[in-house]
């Protein structure tokens, strides 16, 4: 289970890397602005508009590549970057009290596991963050050590390409290593996580169905900011 589900995350990362990317990053370059603002003036009100950011930043990053996923998933064509962030803006409040209970929940280790889809719960599904819990538990039962060292390996995957990315950016000046090198870190190595729970989703949910489509859909676009996909 683990190495398939990995292998999967990691083909849909591929299919879909200069979209993730994308999606990643423009959330990221304000994320990692704030966050090396500040570490330069550090201020009681500068670290918790860094932490706000952070938090609501990686919860619209992770909804849009949900969101990305199930297009891909369901055979659809994509559509325009500022479409994935407005089908996600609307569940953000759900979304930010699931993962302030999930981080919570995080220091018992196990919820870690049994709580691991609420995310994708809340976007696909649409459901609240109490059903959401609910839903994953019932989801996870009888598999929460696999999906515990999943969610491990994800981590330690993201964290490493994370620090190897930060340290190419090391050698620049403070300010400029944090805000390039995190906006790069974030834009690269966040989407893998969100593909990997989105892929654990469907593993779990339609078994029968493969998460790639047999034929590609079309990944090309005349801009990401079309009201509408290219024809």
């Amino acid at each position: 289970m683990i190495g398939d589900i990995l292998g999967e995350a990691f083909a849909v990362y591929r299919r879909l890397w200069r979209r993730s990317i994308l999606v990643a990053g423009l959330v990221s370059i304000v994320v990692s602005l704030a966050q090396a603002l500040a570490n330069r003036h550090v201020t009681l009100l500068t670290q918790l508009v860094a932490v706000l950011l952070s938090l609501v930043g990686s919860l619209l990053v992770q909804g849009a590549l949900v969101e990305v996923v199930r297009d891909l998933h369901e055979g659809r064509e994509p559509a325009p970057l500022a479409e994935y962030y407005e089908r996600t803006r609307g569940r953000l409040g759900t979304l930010l009290g699931t993962a302030l209970l999930y981080g919570l929940g995080a220091i018992l280790i196990i919820p870690l596991a049994r709580w691991a889809l609420a995310v994708p719960l809340v976007v696909i599904e649409r459901l609240k963050r109490r059903e959401a819990f609910a839903r994953s538990s019932e989801l996870v039962r009888g598999r929460t050590g696999r999906v515990l060292m999943l969610v491990l390996i994800t981590f330690v995957i993201s964290g490493i390409a994370a620090l190897v990315i930060g340290a190419v950016f090391a050698p620049l000046p403070n300010f400029l290593a944090a805000w390039i090198g995190g906006t790069v870190a974030g834009a690269i190595a966040v989407p893998f996580q969100a593909h990997m729970l989105t892929v654990l989703y469907y593993t779990l949910t339609e078994p029968e169905r493969p998460i790639l489509p047999d034929e590609p859909v079309r990944t090309s676009w005349k801009s990401v900011w079309d009201e509408e996909p290219p024809a």
